[in-house]
């Protein structure tokens, strides 16, 4: 591979999408340009259209620049040979020629091409120069037999290697022309001294290797660098579009456990109420009552490092499971019309280690630990527990029982109050909202009941729109 080849020159999947950088066959060309070209010719193009934007107002600028040199090299040619009629030649030919050219750089045809067409105007400004100076030469002074000849000649050529050789190829020719001219310029000076002739063409082809070796070395290193950002930007823009379609595959699969993970909430939620009287609102119910509460407390300073919003949505899911023991609650105790004998409430009561122990036998075979099953291990476990310490299972009290249990302790009595059971009638809203109250600091925690009676509107709401 060439060093001025693009190293990325293969096949790459890019967003589903199969892109190829486009490859010229170069195999049977012959390499006029040795290392100045691009293997594939969208590169070449590519490479062209990037600098040509910059040099062409570079170009414009030494255009400027030569006006001011024309002017200022017949102001000291003035004051030093003042009795010289020839220097006015500068002023009257070149700087109109330059002053063409600067006016001709601004239209779009120029700007389209300002390689080829600044490039033949270099060599116009060149043969213009060459005339003024032999005019020079012919009244006797510093024309082009003096180094102010080949000092001019070294500047033309620096110029067409170096300001214009972003593209070789153009100002290679231009660089010819301008030699071929100060050779023939040379030559009718120097037409009976063929000595002197072949010694000043020895040091301007000189001068020109010279020009011309600066000049590609300094394409050269142009090429390099772009191939190399290029290919830098190549690989970054691959493995960004690599690493879009990865957070779009983790995202996509993210979402397939979510729903399989809400999928088996709904299973086991509706597997606790083919055993139960209850219905499947209530659970619908009971969620939406605890995520209310948990946006109510969520800027409250005892509840604000839990109540992130992460974890609201990790307790809307978790709260389908509270009651999830009860399916191993044997039917005569669970679906009995009447009140519970104390021996079957014992019974009863054992839902809630039922229900975290057979969470946590599922963490155990499975291997992680998963959010939400933890957190519904925990309101399984502790939602019957009581503010004062009188609940059940482990008669925890106040800041011992967990946050999520406590929220849904509210949310579960709520509803059990407002809805028909065989047993019982439905409460009404204001006479459950009162009855929570009167358990402010036994049964409930005082900042979970403030913040339920401030929403209590919102329960009302809730337990409307998903009414069994």
């Amino acid at each position: 591979m060439s060093v001025m080849e693009h190293p990325i020159e293969r096949r790459m999947e890019v967003g589903g999408n199969v892109a190829c950088v486009e490859q010229s066959d170069t195999s049977n060309k012959p390499q006029m340009r040795l290392k100045l070209s691009f293997a594939g010719a969208s590169h070449e193009q590519a490479f062209v259209r990037h600098y040509h934007a910059f040099y062409y107002r570079y170009a414009q600028a030494s255009l400027a620049v030569g006006i001011i040199l024309i002017v200022a090299d017949f102001l000291v040619d003035h004051l030093a040979f003042s009795d010289e009629p020839a220097n006015i030649y500068r002023i009257q030919l070149c700087l109109p020629v330059i002053g063409f050219g600067v006016a001709l750089s601004f239209t779009p045809y120029a700007r389209q091409h300002w390689q080829s067409v600044m490039s033949g105007f270099i060599v116009l400004v060149s043969g213009c120069l060459f005339w003024v100076l032999l005019a020079i030469d012919s009244k006797g002074g510093m024309g082009l037999r003096s180094w102010v000849g080949m000092l001019n000649f070294v500047f033309l050529e620096f110029y067409c290697f170096v300001i214009l050789g972003v593209q070789f190829r153009y100002s290679l020719v231009s660089g010819i022309i301008i030699l071929l001219m100060f050779e023939a310029a040379m030559l009718v000076e120097f037409v009976k001294d063929v000595r002197m002739f072949c010694y000043w063409s020895y040091h301007v082809v000189t001068l020109f290797t010279l020009a011309g070796g600066i000049g590609w070395w300094r394409e050269f290193a142009l090429r390099k660098d772009f191939s190399t950002q290029t290919t830098l930007k190549a690989a970054e823009d691959y493995l960004r579009n690599r690493n879009e379609l990865l957070e779009i595959e983790v995202e996509k699969r993210t979402r397939k456990m979510q729903e399989m993970q809400d999928a088996t909430i709904v299973i086991l939620a509706s597997l606790v109420e083919t055993r139960d009287n209850e219905t499947g609102n209530h659970v619908r119910r009971t969620q939406h009552y605890v995520k209310a509460l948990a946006r109510k407390l969520q800027f409250h300073p005892a509840f604000a490092a839990y109540l992130v919003e992460h974890q609201i949505d990790i307790l809307f899911k978790s709260a389908a499971l509270h009651d999830i023991g009860k399916v191993g609650i044997p039917d005569s105790i669970l679906l009995k019309p009447g009140k519970l004998d104390p021996d079957e409430f014992e019974i009863m009561k054992t839902h809630t280690t039922l229900g975290h122990d057979a969470i946590e036998n599922a963490e155990r075979q499975l291997g992680i630990t998963v959010e939400f099953l933890a957190c519904a291990k925990e309101i399984a476990l502790s939602h019957q527990e009581k503010w004062d310490g009188s609940g059940y299972p482990r008669e925890l009290a106040g800041h011992a029982i967990p946050i999520s249990a406590r929220l849904m302790a509210v949310a579960d009595v709520y509803d059990a109050l407002t809805s028909r059971r065989v047993y019982k009638d439905a409460m009404g809203h204001d006479q459950a909202v009162t009855i929570i109250l009167e358990g402010k600091s036994r049964h409930f925690d005082p900042d979970v009941v403030q913040a339920f009676v401030e929403i209590a509107g919102e329960f009302k709401e809730i337990a409307g729109r998903y009414s069994d």
